[in-house]
């Protein structure tokens, strides 16, 4: 199986719409090349649309190189591709592991056929190397067996090639602008072929200008790293860091935007978001605390480091990390698990909101002052008390992360944001400063020797040390 990053651009054209002359694109040296391609592709899905809900696309693809199995799964701005050359009918087993979690028991089947007839121009710079291709697409699109194409449309593609930079894409960009061609409306071919996609047959009823479409643009993402990073971690890519912030993202969002969801799936939700968070955090925080800790040692002066300290902290977080995430990759393979997935596929299409979602979006601001009036009264409250100053901080991050749900509408949200980043941060050093002096005294404990006692204890000390100074900035 190969991976690959796809960064491209889409675009909707008129059906007689005719490509610019892309000589201005082709560098010093460079060349402009062309062919036509055939491409015919039968996609796949869950009957629940559990791929498509997230902008996961599955494909037999017949025509050209590229003949073989693509799975394409959202990266951020980008894509991530992976490849098989299986020759099969049905998926290859790689791709299937891939995607086990997302089925959530669920059958993959056929759901529809897209063929495809491209004009790829390809420009390549003076090494031949390709910069960028721009994929003139006629497209059909029908049912599984292909017999009947029911839909065609017009659309081009620029993707950027390996010898190529962000600027091309740009570039290319506002040429097709200029051209009269429109950024496209759908976030995949299949999608433009079947319709969104809804979970569960849910109707999404969004109106716009409103806080239901602030939150509901702000929970999408976060269900997509959930999911795309369920590929992720199963293909070996290190994605616990930001599936958990998108974890806690949404529980957050449920939290200070309360009353703009039906309160039952709302805490059905989060309960489930609790119960992963939980574990993606148990293998995050051996990785936090393993990096640390090999820095403080690496800066003690020669003379305070004794024993093999770094070999003993290394093997006991290795190995508690690895039960975690033994632990993890267990329960991502459970019933639970499963629900989950299917919860994220309705509140990723369609949020179970109440009246309150319907408010214009400018009052959304009162959700942001409510977190931060909560965040400031907690840390006050908290004095030098380490476990309030660790609830101090959950409430500023949940107080940024509402700030930036509401930044779209209200641009004073962004100072907010970043005021709020900058404590949750000097909080965030507090909490890891205590649990590594909480860590050391504990593995100090086990190693029973007192040469390596002596650098456990500078370590310690060290680490209540910058602690305490952050208690003591704090009342500045």
């Amino acid at each position: 199986m190969r991976m690959m990053t796809e960064q491209e651009d889409k675009f909707d054209v008129d059906s007689d719409w005719v490509l610019p002359q892309l000589t201005e694109l082709v560098p010093d040296g460079g060349r402009l090349d062309q062919e036509t391609r055939k491409l015919d592709n039968i996609y796949f899905d869950t009957p629940g649309a559990g791929l498509r809900s997230f902008g996961i696309t599955l494909r037999r693809r017949v025509g050209g190189s590229e003949t073989g199995w693509q799975l394409k799964v959202p990266n951020g701005t980008a894509r991530t591709e992976l490849q098989s050359g299986w020759q099969g009918k049905t998926p290859p087993p790689e791709l299937l592991e891939a995607l086990k979690g997302l089925l959530a028991g669920e059958s993959l089947d056929p759901v529809g056929t897209i063929r495809t007839t491209r004009t790829a121009h390809q420009v390549l710079n003076g090494d031949g190397e390709l910069v960028v291709e721009i994929a003139d697409d006629q497209v059909e699109s029908g049912p599984p067996d292909g017999g009947t194409m029911l839909h065609s449309w017009h659309e081009v593609e620029v993707e950027l090639g390996p010898a190529g930079k962000k600027k091309a894409l740009k570039q290319a960009r506002k040429m097709l602008l200029a051209a009269g061609a429109s950024p496209s409306t759908h976030r995949t071919k299949l999608d433009r072929a079947l319709g969104t996609a809804l979970g569960d047959g849910q109707i999404a009823a969004v109106e716009p200008g409103t806080v239901g479409e602030l939150v509901a643009t702000y929970l999408a993402p976060q269900c997509d790293v959930l999911a795309s990073n369920d590929v992720g971690m199963r293909t070996g890519r290190p994605a616990v860091h930001k599936t958990r912030v998108a974890a806690r993202r949404l529980r957050s969002t449920l939290r200070m935007f309360d009353d703009v969801f039906d309160a039952a799936p709302a805490e059905e939700l989060d309960n489930e978001l609790s119960w992963y968070a939980d574990l993606l955090g148990a293998v995050r925080d051996r990785d936090i605390l393993s990096s640390r800790l090999t820095e403080q040692i690496a800066e003690l002066p020669p003379q305070q480091v004794r024993g093999p300290i770094e070999a003993q902290i290394t093997k006991a977080l290795a190995a508690e990390r690895q039960e975690a995430l033994d632990r993890l990759n267990e329960r991502i393979g459970g019933i639970r698990y499963g629900h989950l997935i299917q919860l994220l596929r309705g509140w990723r299409t369609a949020p179970p909101f109440t009246a309150a979602a319907s408010e214009e979006a400018s009052a959304a601001v009162k959700y942001v002052d409510k977190a931060k009036k909560k965040a400031d009264k907690r840390l006050r409250k908290a004095d030098d008390d380490i476990d309030q100053l660790h609830r101090a901080r959950k409430a500023t991050k949940r107080a940024r992360y509402a700030a930036e749900l509401v930044e779209p509408v209200d641009s004073d949200m962004k100072v907010i944001a970043k005021d709020a980043e900058e404590l949750q941060t000097l909080l965030g050093e507090h909490q890891d400063a205590v649990v590594a002096a909480d860590f050391l005294a504990k593995i100090s404990a086990d190693a029973g020797s007192e040469t390596d006692g002596f650098t456990y204890g500078v370590l310690m000390a060290n680490e209540l040390n910058r602690a305490a100074h952050i208690r003591a900035s704090l009342h500045k």
